[in-house]
């Protein structure tokens, strides 16, 4: 992007500005820029915040993430469970299962993982594979291998006493967990 400001200019509307924005701040934050990462999220929110909930509870995921990263898990975590708060009552299950994930690296379990006894990552994989991922999806969205993967579907298939996805999926659905 150089040296041109990300800025949701008046030709666009508010739903597009503030998704450029996001974008924006995303390539921030992957090009190692937190700062201004974190200042387009926050201008994205801006635009949208009351007004367009799956777009403010989408920007909400992408700061809750670059605050957790950065080491502020605490605003990460109210972040997150606000964009969580916001998926829930829309409906969006795919992306109430990254919320998951992402609180769970904030540190935050999950009741869910006391009561069927998974590990945060093991919770994080359950979760993913109810939602109808692939392992190399899985792979790639936790930016683990394939291997580990299967592995951690070996363990959570051990732990819940159950041989196949479409078990897996129901045993979460009863948690509420399901992706």
């Amino acid at each position: 992007m150089g040296g041109r400001r990300l800025a949701a200019g008046p030709r666009l509307g508010v739903a597009a500005g503030a998704e450029r924005l996001r974008l924006g701040g995303l390539l921030l934050a992957a090009r190692n820029v937190p700062a201004r990462a974190e200042e387009s999220f926050i201008r994205a929110l801006a635009l949208v915040e009351g007004a367009r909930p799956l777009e403010e509870a989408r920007v909400l995921l992408d700061l809750g993430r670059l605050l957790c990263r950065t080491g502020r898990r605490r605003a990460a975590a109210e972040r997150l469970g606000a964009a969580r708060a916001i998926f829930e009552r829309l409906g969006a299950r795919p992306l109430l299962g990254r919320c998951a994930h992402e609180l769970e690296a904030c540190g935050l379990e999950s009741p869910a993982t006391v009561r069927l006894g998974l590990t945060p990552q093991e919770l994080s994989t359950a979760t993913l594979v109810a939602g109808g991922l692939t392992n190399r999806q899985i792979a790639r969205e936790l930016l683990i291998s394939v291997k580990t993967v299967e592995y951690h579907i070996g363990k959570i298939y051990l732990k819940i006493g159950i041989g196949s996805r479409v078990a897996l999926a129901a045993k979460l659905a009863a948690y509420g967990q399901a992706g």
